[in-house]
C-alpha cells in the first residue's frame, strides 16, 4: 500500500509527517513506531486494520520524512511525548486505541499516565516499562559505544540482527527497499541522543505509575525477543487491565516476520475495545 506520508504537523523547529488511511465504525488506531523505525515497520498490517476504523501513523521527530535539526538536546522520550500530545488532538475527536512498538511503546505509556481522556485502550508491542537493553552484553557495549562516537555526519543504517533473514523472507523486496532509506535517514543526532536514553541508563522505570492507566492493555511480544520478551508476563501484570500475547518463533518486529498472528491479536483486542 501507499505509505509515504503526505499530511504534515508542526510542532515547535520540526515538521512531523503522518497520514491516515480507512474508514468505519471502530475507534481510530494510532501507530507510534520505535528508535530508528518509521510508518514502513508496518506496512504489511495498515491496509488489513483499516478495514473497518481509521489508522493513524506518526513519524518521531528526527525520524523518517519528518524533519530533522542535529540538534542533540531537541531528542528526548519527553520531547517525543509531548509531539504526540500537540498532534493527536488536532486529528482525532474521540479515544483511541494507541499503540507503540519498542520505543514508541515507552512513549505510549508515558502519554496514557497524561491523557487517560483520548486513550481507549493501547497496545505495547515488544517493548519495556524498565530498562532498554540488548541482552548480549557484548553487542550492548558495542552499541553503547557507537552511540557515544556519532557525530552529525555519521551515516545512519540499520544494522543487521537475527530476524532479518525472517523480515526479509516475509515481505516484498521494493518495500524493504524502500523502509531501509527511509529508516536510515535518521539523523544522526536523534540517534545519539535517544540511543544513550534508552540504552545506557538515561530511563527511569515506570512500571510503578502502569496501574494508574485503567483502559485494557495487550502487550505483545516476540519469543525470543530477549528481554522484552522476559519483561512481557511482569509488564502485563503492572497495569490494571492487562493482556499478553507472545508470539512463538518472533523477534522484536512479528508484525514484519509473523503478520498473519500479530494481525490477528491485534485485531481481536481492538474488536473487544471498541
Amino acid at each position: 500500500m501507499d505509505l509515504e506520508l503526505r499530511q504534515r504537523f508542526s510542532v515547535g523547529a520540526f515538521d512531523l509527517a503522518w497520514d491516515e488511511w480507512g474508514s468505519g465504525s471502530g475507534a481510530p488506531l494510532v501507530i507510534v513506531h520505535g528508535f530508528g523505525g518509521s510508518a514502513f515497520d508496518f506496512a504489511s498490517q495498515i491496509a488489513a486494520l483499516a478495514a473497518n476504523r481509521r489508522v493513524l501513523a506518526i513519524e518521531l521527530r528526527g525520524h523518517g520524512r519528518s524533519s530533522k535539526s542535529s540538534d542533540l538536546e531537541s531528542y528526548t522520550i519527553d520531547h517525543i511525548v509531548d509531539d504526540l500530545a500537540a498532534w493527536l488532538p488536532t486529528v482525532v475527536d474521540e479515544p483511541i486505541h494507541l499503540l507503540g512498538h519498542s520505543m514508541g511503546g515507552r512513549v505510549s505509556m508515558r502519554f496514557g499516565f497524561i491523557r487517560r481522556d483520548l486513550v481507549r485502550s493501547m497496545i505495547l508491542a515488544n517493548t519495556t516499562a524498565w530498562k532498554f537493553d540488548i541482552a548480549n552484553s557484548v553487542i550492548h557495549e558495542k552499541r553503547l559505544r557507537f552511540f557515544r562516537s556519532i557525530q552529525p555526519d555519521t551515516p545512519m543504517g540499520t544494522p543487521e540482527s537475527a530476524e532479518t533473514a525472517l523480515i526479509m523472507a516475509a515481505n516484498p523486496p521494493e518495500m524493504l527497499a524502500r523502509r531501509r532509506e527511509v529508516n536510515d535517514s535518521l539523523d544522526p543526532m536523534a540517534c545519539k541522543a535517544l540511543g544513550l536514553a534508552l540504552f545506557d541508563d538515561g530511563l527511569q522505570p515506570i512500571d510503578h505509575l502502569l496501574g494508574d492507566i485503567d483502559a485494557p492493555v495487550l502487550v505483545i511480544a516476540g519469543e525470543y525477543d530477549h528481554p522484552y520478551a522476559d519483561h512481557a508476563e511482569n509488564l502485563t501484570s503492572a497495569v490494571s487491565n492487562g493482556s499478553l500475547v507472545m508470539i512463538a518463533g518472533a523477534y522484536h518486529s512479528p508484525q514484519l516476520t509473523h503478520a498473519t498472528q500479530w494481525r490477528e491479536a491485534v485485531n481481536a483486542h481492538l474488536n473487544a475495545a471498541d
